[in-house]
């Protein structure tokens, strides 16, 4: 029976002082009345011939509940790692396409914004990444997510979906009243990296050419800004892959074990990028 009441049938025993109580009223009862804290003792060496029964049930109990505490630990941590850190296999599919094109892809745990608003995808038929992309135009408020846009669209006809005529009071006729190449396009280099550059884009440009070399969080945010404007960060600009013609020098007699050529690499857009060496077969 409860030990404070001694009518009822014990429930609960406490921790310090294994006194059996029945409910809430009897455990406070017996703090008011012992003084008892109600809580385990802290561990302390004790000698061999002090050593009873409470001591070692004690002990034993300790035991049992750091196992306890373990067990749950790892199993809440294997069901963190499944529902946050799992990519789902449309989303693999797509970042292995988009490290293809020399872009690498990260994604934000399940239930996060920007999580929730990005409808990029691998149209796997056509080979292709259909982009979400968010536009922030500089001195104004003004943001805009657009959705499905082919990689192969430049961002000067996607930008100008939302720079055509509209009322005088329109927010953003300031940017529709200059020339479409006149405009500035950045994007931060790596958006998970504190004081990253922000590198200038093309506007005549692919996206599938401007994103390449870059790390996108979800998908790109860009910055628009117009010419007067001026940037309070570090700008790098888009490096351009010139094709450089070989050389006499470069030329040299046939191998008679072989044929001279020159080994071609395929770039991002398509064209053939010869390469500095020429080899032998």
């Amino acid at each position: 029976f409860c030990e404070e009441c001694k009518s009822n049938p014990s429930k609960y025993k406490c921790p310090a002082c294994y006194i059996r109580t029945c409910s809430l009223p009897c455990i406070n009862s017996h703090k008011q009345r012992t003084a008892c804290t109600g809580k385990r003792p802290a561990a302390e060496c004790i000698p061999l011939s002090q050593f009873d029964d409470n001591i070692i049930l004690s002990d034993y109990n300790f035991l049992e509940d750091a196992k306890r505490m373990a067990d749950s630990s790892k199993r809440m941590r294997a069901a963190i790692r499944d529902s946050h850190f799992r990519v789902p296999l449309n989303l693999k599919y797509l970042r292995i396409a988009a490290s293809k094109r020399g872009i690498k892809l990260l994604f934000l745990p399940k239930g996060m914004e920007k999580r929730e608003l990005n409808q990029t995808y691998y149209n796997y038929r056509k080979k292709s990444i259909i982009w979400t992309i968010e536009w922030r135009f500089h001195s104004t408020n003004v943001v805009i997510v657009d959705h499905r846009l082919h990689e192969s669209k430049t961002l000067g006809s996607a930008v100008a979906n939302h720079l055509k005529p509209g009322p005088w009071k329109h927010a953003l006729k300031q940017f529709s009243d200059h020339p479409l190449d006149s405009l500035k396009l950045f994007i931060c280099r790596n958006p998970k990296s504190r004081g990253s550059p922000f590198r200038q884009l093309n506007i005549m440009s692919s996206i599938r050419d401007q994103l390449a070399n870059l790390v996108i969080l979800e998908y790109p945010v860009i910055h628009v800004f117009l010419p007067s404007h001026s940037c309070d960060f570090d700008i790098i600009h888009t490096p351009t892959k010139a094709l450089i013609p070989p050389s006499p020098a470069d030329q040299c007699p046939p191998s008679p074990t072989g044929v001279m050529f020159r080994e071609e690499e395929i770039v991002a857009d398509g064209s053939v990028d010869p390469l500095e060496s020429d080899r032998l077969i």
